[in-house]
């Protein structure tokens, strides 16, 4: 499997374990909707750590936005996955990758209010792969 194959399904099961958090909207790839939504979408992320046997950890920044009329409700969604994710000791594995961790990269911030009153927010997670 190639390593940006591994990356693909990692950020997949990512987005899974977000809509375990059942949230608002089911979060999904690519960008916001009209209306209430999540996304999640990979943004600039670091190089990765290389092993003497060839393994590599890839640290994946994913961004992650958020819109809603209730800027209570998107923050507290936004706060949740954060939460959940980042405290977990059991990550999601593949044939030849593991995410090894999650952390906070950037927390939840409101990042502007469009015209019809919807609040936009934005965050993002490093998720650390693994892959052998």
């Amino acid at each position: 499997m190639s390593a940006q194959n591994a990356i693909n399904e990692a950020i997949e099961d990512v987005i899974s374990m977000m809509n375990e958090t059942n949230v608002f909207a089911p979060v999904r790839r690519g960008a916001l909707t009209t209306g209430n939504s999540l996304t999640c979408e990979i943004g600039p992320s670091m190089p990765g750590t290389h092993f003497l046997n060839k393994d590599i950890v890839v640290p994946v920044d994913l961004t992650i936005n958020g819109k809603h009329n209730n800027l209570q409700t998107v923050t507290n969604a936004m706060n949740s996955i954060h939460y959940n994710l980042t405290r977990r000791r059991v990550y999601p594995a593949g044939v030849g990758w593991e995410i090894v961790d999650i952390t906070d990269a950037t927390l939840p911030q409101v990042i502007g209010r469009e015209d019809n009153g919807e609040w936009l927010l934005a965050s993002s997670l490093t998720v650390n792969v693994h892959i052998m």
